[in-house]
């Protein structure tokens, strides 16, 4: 055997024995289930975790219930958990929490909220850190409806060339930075002229537009 690859193969047992070369699954680690705040965060042995890129219902609004009871049917107190922390992702949020995908055996938790009615959100295209999963989440998003959302998914025509009718107020607009839909009470939703609006957020991510960023 020639003696440089006999020596580099003993350097990188060495190394991968004291952990200095990374394997595929560097970014994964396993916890217990302690019990889940709502759909979206967990408590483990590992620490307070908050989903990435999905938004369930907060206490006392509609779909609270039902994503936290999803949440604890697929890792229940007890359970073990992968937990993993992708690079393109900062470690924690604004409260603390650590930011990680959960997943139990071959689920992938975020995308079973998602796919129940939770919103696909904080992420690149709204103003966070990409991620991923983040094209996957965003697809399963519009196809699936949020949590008690409005039902209406068509577009309307706007009344004025800053307006939409009253029961479509949601204002899709097509610029420069791609297709945008703006929501009553955002900074720009006043001076934003539609081509098209809607009556509900599905609607408009239906038909191609994306949350406005402020």
């Amino acid at each position: 055997m020639n003696k440089r690859i006999a020596v580099g193969s003993v350097v990188a047992f060495v190394l991968a024995s004291l952990g200095a070369v990374p394997t595929a699954e560097a970014g994964t680690v396993t916890a217990t289930v302690i019990g889940w705040i709502d759909g979206d965060t967990v408590d483990t042995t590992e620490g307070r975790i908050r989903l990435i890129g999905v938004n369930a219902p907060e206490r006392h609004t509609c779909g609270y219930s039902n994503a936290k009871k999803l949440s604890k049917r697929l890792a229940s107190k007890g359970s073990t958990i992968t937990l993993t922390d992708p690079t393109s992702v900062r470690d924690t949020d604004d409260y603390g929490r650590l930011l990680k995908y959960v997943g139990i055996g071959s689920v992938d938790v975020g995308l079973k909220l998602i796919k129940a009615g939770s919103q696909a959100k904080y992420d690149s295209t709204d103003g966070h850190d990409k991620h991923p999963k983040q094209k996957r989440y965003r697809k399963q998003d519009i196809k699936h409806r949020d949590y008690c959302a409005n039902h209406d998914l068509k577009s309307y025509a706007p009344v004025s060339s800053t307006k939409c009718p009253k029961k479509a107020r949601i204002k899709g607009n097509r610029g420069s930075s791609g297709w945008i839909y703006h929501l009553p009470g955002q900074e720009y939703y006043k001076v934003t002229g539609p081509e098209e609006c809607f009556a509900s957020e599905d609607g408009a991510k239906k038909h191609g537009y994306r949350a406005a960023l402020i």
